[in-house]
């Protein structure tokens, strides 16, 4: 193994682990699992503590990169739920990025990730449409390209795919009064490039958009989608090696803000109504976004909110994380099955959630089992009763 490999620079945390099994353990709820990867893979070596051990054997040079180490790593739909829960604070997903980046420059990229990732470079959206066709869903382009102090960072999937979620993120933002700005060549976050470890790749999509929105003066960019959020948050600053020009929120915190102000009631939704919230991995533990939807659904009149065993911080991924459903179709299905019943045990007639990868992973599965529970986006849910004052 080459001394040049991005492996080598996370060397310290990987020989800090104690191998304690906290990655693993939710011993206070019972029975209950904590990594999704763990319960599909049935081997250690799928979990956090296997990964560490492998890195460290990485290191050491008792293991090589190949196609095992390779499926070990890409079957993780990085939902942090190991690192949320370490007892020595390590970043492990941070560890596995670097195994990506380590398996990318090997050639071990799984193919249908790899193939969508060259798509992407071409269209720039992950559903390989027609660049021009990414603000169909937007009647109205008087704030395109508009200059303003905010802007609506759209997102590969409301623009392409659930395009209900993109027209009521932007109903919402322009019936609060805010003025903000929609990007004509928008181009996707750069997620699917950093999943599949092309951080190179990422880069060039990220700078594209950051001097984008900065040619436009804006100073806040909201998101409806949380992996496009974090992406800026997090990566951007990290690859281009600069801070991030301007701030960045999610619209269910833009929402419970207008909500404590007084500007934003509901109407009445269906009295006794039981829903249920899931927290999307990347929105919770990725951003620590946990407070603001549940502001949200507490202020809607005729709604009660009955929590999952496992949520907030504690909350089981849906199985939609870092794509591995491209490649990984079974442990996908295996873990939104999981989570559905989970959800389906609460009484809950709905399912509310905010993200749009666990709102498409939900209404998948929901008809792979015949699931009762409808399932709902909280921003499709507020936009429809919102009062605005």
């Amino acid at each position: 193994m080459t001394d040049d490999l991005p492996l080598r620079a996370v060397a310290q945390p990987i020989y800090e682990c104690l191998r304690c099994a906290f990655c693993f353990d939710l011993s206070w709820l019972g029975a209950a699992n904590l990594c999704p990867a763990y319960a599909y893979g049935a081997f250690e070596s799928y979990g956090a503590r296997g990964r560490i051990a492998i890195a460290r054997a990485l290191l050491e040079g008792e293991l090589e990169y190949d196609e095992s180490v390779a499926q070990r790593i890409f079957a993780c739909t990085e939902c942090r739920a190991c690192a949320e829960h370490c007892f020595k604070y390590i970043d492990t997903v941070r560890i596995f990025a670097a195994m990506r980046r380590d398996l990318a420059a090997c050639g071990l990229i799984p193919p249908a990730l790899a193939a969508v990732t060259d798509g992407l470079a071409e269209t720039h959206n992950l559903y390989g449409k027609p660049h021009e066709k990414r603000l169909s869903w937007l009647k109205d382009k008087s704030r395109v390209d508009h200059p303003a102090r905010m802007a609506f960072f759209v997102g590969c999937t409301p623009a392409y795919v659930r395009r209900t979620l993109a027209r009521d993120t932007y109903a919402v933002l322009a019936a609060s009064g805010l003025d903000f700005t929609v990007l004509s060549d928008e181009w996707c976050c750069g997620h699917p490039f950093m999943a599949a470890g092309q951080q190179e790749r990422a880069a060039e999509v990220m700078r594209h958009n950051v001097e984008a929105l900065k040619a436009l003066g804006v100073e806040r960019v909201v998101f409806e989608c949380p992996g496009c959020m974090r992406t800026f948050r997090e990566d951007v600053p990290e690859v281009l090696g600069e801070p991030l020009p301007f701030e960045v929120a999610h619209v269910t915190e833009e929402l419970a803000r207008q909500v404590e102000a007084g500007r934003l009631r509901f109407d009445v939704f269906q009295a006794g109504a039981v829903v249920t919230y899931h927290d999307p991995c990347t929105l919770g533990r990725g951003l620590g976004i946990y407070d603001a939807p549940r502001t949200i659904i507490n202020a809607i009149p005729g709604m009660r909110l009955a929590e999952m065993p496992r949520h907030g911080r504690d909350a089981y991924c849906c199985g939609a994380g870092s794509f591995v459903r491209y490649d990984y179709p079974d442990f996908t299905d295996q873990t939104g099955h999981e989570r559905l019943r989970e959800a389906e045990s609460t009484g809950a007639q709905y399912l509310l959630t905010a993200c749009p990868a666990c709102v498409t992973q939900f209404q998948y599965v929901r008809g792979q089992i015949n699931s009762p529970l409808q399932v709902m986006d909280l921003i499709t849910l507020a936009n429809r009763l919102a009062r605005w004052r």
